[in-house]
Formats: structure tokens, sequence, C-alpha cells
């Protein structure tokens, strides 16, 4: 082949492979993919944002699951959200029991846990810091990365992000944790009461408070002080005769009356105007139309259905204020 021929032919070869280079698409792993939100929101387990109180003190810890991941996602205000991941941010209740964000080039986790993960081995890079007060373990160089603060009656809040566009740098992944953490801590977990001591059968101090604004998002200590006196008034007991418990419930020597998320569709006659259903010596009853499945179960030893619909509605209607 003549020395034209040979140079010919390698300018045809390197043409080829740079004609393949400029063919080839970037990929969403590379970090090159779009710089925009998710076009279906919420996701297919996920539930859209609803307005809740904001806890004071300690009662963070003790709010109803859907609920405590609702004040997760809005103890930041949205600007501070857009703030801290550099853009918009679209946020959820991810599974009914975390709040789930994502932003334009990196999405972050936030939930309440009765375990940490931050001692595990093989994860990135740990340090330990203080946020707001509280002793925290923040690893980073993972992914995700995450940070994990130790609250009262030995809970972790944990904070998880990672990236959906590009590869953060590790103080980006550390500055993102310690300032959404800082911010939830300020506006759901500020100084204020503390939950009340529970008994070795969980049995908590009584309490008699009126149903003000019932028991829809409200801490599960006030929901058993709230059943209680909705119970002794029902059955005309004294005050002190039922006895509250930690998780949100109330019972006296015949009933039981607990907090429960509801989850299937209840088919029964309804309780005070809301969705009912009798199964077993037990009475389910829906209290909310939000999506977020908070209701109540009573259940009896002794006495007819009849007398127990009748008590419930007795209790029911209070706490829904009619």
């Amino acid at each position: 082949m003549t020395t034209w021929g040979v140079k010919g032919l390698v300018a045809f070869l390197i043409a080829g492979l740079c004609a393949g280079c400029m063919a080839k698409v970037p990929t969403y792993e590379e970090g090159l993919g779009p710089k925009e939100l998710p076009k279906e929101w919420p996701t297919a387990n996920g539930r859209p944002l609803r307005p809740v109180p904001m806890p004071s003190g300690e009662f963070l810890l003790a709010l109803p699951k859907e609920t405590t991941a609702q004040v997760l996602c809005q103890a930041t205000p949205e600007e501070r959200w857009k703030r801290l991941m550099g853009g918009d941010v679209a946020r959820e209740v991810e599974n009914g029991e975390s709040c789930h964000a994502v932003g334009l080039d990196s999405w972050v986790r936030i939930t309440l846990n009765r375990t940490g993960v931050a001692d595990s081995i093989g994860l990135g890079t740990r340090k330990e810091v203080s946020i707001a007060g509280h002793p925290a373990t923040v690893v980073v160089g993972s992914s995700p990365s995450l940070v994990e603060v130790k609250l009262a009656d030995a809970r972790v809040l944990r904070l998880e992000t990672s990236w959906t566009r590009v590869p953060p740098r590790q103080d980006q992944s550390e500055g993102l944790l310690l300032g959404l953490t800082e911010s939830v801590l300020d506006g759901a977990f500020a100084p204020g009461p503390k939950l009340p001591a529970a008994d070795k059968r969980d049995v908590i101090e009584r309490k008699a408070v009126e149903p003000g604004a019932g028991i829809v998002d409200a801490p599960l200590p006030e929901i058993s002080w709230k059943l209680c006196t909705q119970l002794e008034r029902a059955m005309g007991l004294p005050a002190g005769a039922a006895e509250p418990y930690s998780d949100g419930k109330c019972t006296t020597s015949s009933v039981r009356v607990e907090n429960t998320a509801v989850r299937s569709e209840l088919r029964g006659d309804p309780v005070a105007g809301r969705p009912a259903s009798e199964s077993s010596g037990e009475l389910s009853v829906l209290l909310t139309d939000n999506g977020s499945g908070q209701g109540l179960k009573f259940s009896w030893s002794g006495g007819t259905k009849a007398v127990l619909r009748e008590l419930a509605e007795k209790v029911v209607r209070p706490l829904l204020g009619s």
C-alpha cells in the first residue's frame, strides 16, 4: 500500500471514531440528565403535603406516623428548602411515614427511627457534631450521605441525601444535611413540654383534657387524655377511672379505645357521620378524609353491639366538634 494509502486509511479510521464520539448519548447516571423536577408528582408511593400543626417540645416523637412525616417535610420553610437544595423542590409524604424531597440536582429523605445506622461498617467518612444542642453523626462520601441526631426517648432523626443529576462534592452534601437538620429541629423540636413518663405497663399520668380541636394530628399522649376524658363522661365514670397510655390508647374495666391507622375501606353503618365497620367485637371509625387514615378502634368485653355503637357516638362526636 502506498504512503498516501496508509495515511488515508488512518484518517478514515480516526474520522469514524470521532463520529462515534459525537454520536454518544449522555446518560442520566453520568450527571447529564435533565435539570428539572419529576413530571409525575407525588410518586406512586407518595401523598401530597397538607396543613398540619407544628408540635412543640418532645411531642414530635409522639405523633401518628403520617403526621410526623408531614411535619418533617414542613418544619423547614419552602424558601429555605430552595436555598439549601439550589432551586425548586418537590416534597411528598412517602409510604405514609417519611418525608421525601427531590430538587434539581439531589434528593432528600427524612425519617424518625427507633434505631440508627450511622455506626454501620462500610459507610463513608464519619464526623461527630452537635446540631441545635443535640449529638449527631454525619456520614459523607457514601451514597447516600446521611446525618443522624439522637433525640429524647431513644429516637433518631435521620436525613439522607444523594444526587440525581450531578455528584455533589463532599462539603455540599454535608452543608445540605446540616442545614436541613438544624431547620427541622428549630421548627418541630424547639424547647417545650416533655413527654409524660410512663410506668412498666406504659400507663401515663391521668389528665383531664377538653376535646378542643379534636384528636386528628395530635400527639399520642394528648389523644389518650382526650379519649379518657370522653370515655369517662360517656360511661358515667368518676374522673380517673380510665387509664391513658403513651401510645394513644385509653382503657376501662370493660372498654378499650385506641388510635389506629385505618387502611382499608370501612363499609358498615357510620358512627357520628364517619365511616365505620364492625368485626369480632371491635368497631373501627375513620376520622379523616385527608388520606392519613387516622381513626379509632373500640374494643369491649360484654355488652351488645348497639351499646358499643351508642358509646362510640358519645365519644367520637365531641372529638369531631359535633
